[in-house]
C-alpha cells in the first residue's frame, strides 16, 4: 500500500530529473524566462530601419478663438487618422524619424457666440453643423539615446524636431439657439430654435501650426515581448495662420457690415503646445510588434491679432484673446524592423 500511495511521487521525480540526467547542463533555474532585451533582431549593418502604420481612433478634438466681440468654438466628433511613419537608427544610438498623418472630420458642432461689445454681455448664439473638414500633420524629429536600463531593458532619450499641423472645418446651417432682448438687436428672439441658412455653408476655418518641439522618450520592457513606451514633447515656441471665411456676409445687413471672401478675418499669434503619447508594445515576431497607446495634442496662442476684412473699408485690427487647438484619442499600430 505505501509504494502505491507514492508512486505518484515517484513519477513527478522521474519526470523532473530526467532532463537534467540527460543533459547535465540543464537546472530548474531555466524555467526562468531570459532576461528581456531591448531588440531580439540584431541587424547586420550599422543603420536600422523601422517602418510603421497606425490609426488614432475614435479622436476627439476642438478649436476655440475668441476676440473682444466674438467665440467660435468647433466641437469635433469622433475622427479616425491614418498615420504613416519611419525610423532610420545610426549606431544603435542616434536617430531620425518621420510621421504623416491624415483624416477626414465628417461631424461635429460649430457654437458662434456674439457681444454687442467688448466685456458686455451675450447678444446671440449660434449654432451648425461641421459637415465637411479634413486635417493632416507631418513630424520631423532628430534624437539620441542617453541612458540603458540594466539588463537591456529599456532606453531613455531625448529629441527635438518641427510639427506641421494643419486643418479645416466647414459649418453649415445657422440655428438660432439664444437671443437677448435687452441688448441692440443682432438677431429676433421670435428666430430662436430655427435654422436661419438652412442647407448652406456658413463659415469654413483653416488653421495652420507650425512648433518646435523639445522632448524625452523612454521604453521599458516588462518581458521578453511586453513593453512600455512612452514620449513627451514641449513647444517652447508654436506659430499659428488662421483663417475664416464667413459665406453669409457676402453683403450688408441691417447692423452688420459685408465681409470679404478671402478671407473674413486672418488671426496670427505664438504661443505653446505639448503632445503625450503613452502606451505598450507586444513583439509578435522578433521583428513585428503590434502597439496600443493613447494621445493627447495641445496648442494655444499666447499673443495674438485678429484682422478683420469689410467690404468698401479698410481693415482692422483687434486683439486675440484665445486660440486653442486639441485632439486626443487612442491609437493602434503596427510596426516591422528592416
Amino acid at each position: 500500500m505505501k509504494v502505491l500511495c507514492c508512486r505518484p511521487v515517484w513519477l513527478a521525480a522521474v519526470v523532473l530529473t530526467a532532463p537534467v540526467l540527460v543533459n547535465p547542463n540543464w537546472s530548474m533555474a531555466q524555467e526562468v524566462p531570459p532576461e528581456p532585451r531591448t531588440q531580439d533582431v540584431q541587424p547586420e549593418s550599422k543603420v536600422q530601419f523601422t517602418g510603421g502604420i497606425s490609426g488614432w481612433l475614435l479622436s476627439q478634438g476642438e478649436t476655440k478663438w475668441n476676440h473682444a466681440f466674438s467665440q467660435l468654438t468647433y466641437k469635433d466628433d469622433s475622427t479616425n487618422i491614418v498615420e504613416l511613419s519611419g525610423k532610420a537608427t545610426f549606431l544603435k544610438r542616434w536617430f531620425v524619424r518621420g510621421d504623416f498623418g491624415y483624416g477626414v472630420m465628417g461631424n461635429g458642432t460649430l457654437v458662434d457666440d456674439d457681444y454687442s461689445s467688448a466685456n458686455g454681455p451675450l447678444e446671440s448664439s449660434t449654432t451648425s453643423n461641421i459637415t465637411g473638414n479634413s486635417l493632416w500633420y507631418v513630424n520631423g524629429d532628430v534624437g539620441a539615446t542617453l541612458f540603458h536600463f540594466p539588463n537591456h531593458r529599456g532606453t531613455i532619450g531625448f529629441f527635438t524636431g518641427i510639427q506641421y499641423w494643419w486643418q479645416q472645418h466647414e459649418a453649415t446651417g445657422v440655428v438660432q439657439t439664444f437671443c437677448n432682448p435687452a441688448v441692440p438687436p443682432l438677431c429676433s428672439t421670435a428666430n430662436t430654435g430655427q435654422d436661419l441658412a438652412p442647407g448652406q455653408k456658413a463659415i469654413t476655418n483653416t488653421s495652420t501650426w507650425i512648433s518646435w518641439r523639445l522632448g524625452v522618450e523612454g521604453n521599458y520592457r516588462i518581458t521578453r515581448k511586453l513593453s512600455l513606451e512612452g514620449k513627451f514633447a514641449f513647444s517652447p515656441v508654436s506659430s499659428l495662420s488662421n483663417d475664416d471665411i464667413h459665406h453669409l456676409r457676402q453683403t450688408a445687413g441691417p447692423t452688420l457690415p459685408a465681409l470679404q471672401q478671402d478671407p473674413s478675418f486672418h488671426m496670427s499669434g505664438t504661443g505653446i503646445g505639448a503632445d503625450v503619447d503613452v502606451g505598450a508594445n507586444y513583439m509578435v515576431t522578433p521583428r513585428f510588434s503590434v502597439n496600443l497607446g493613447y494621445r493627447f495634442w495641445w496648442n494655444q496662442v499666447s499673443n495674438g491679432s485678429v484682422t478683420v476684412y469689410p467690404v468698401g473699408a479698410p481693415a482692422a485690427t483687434i486683439n486675440l484673446n484665445e486660440f486653442q487647438t486639441y485632439r486626443y484619442g487612442v491609437t493602434l499600430g503596427l510596426r516591422y524592423a528592416f
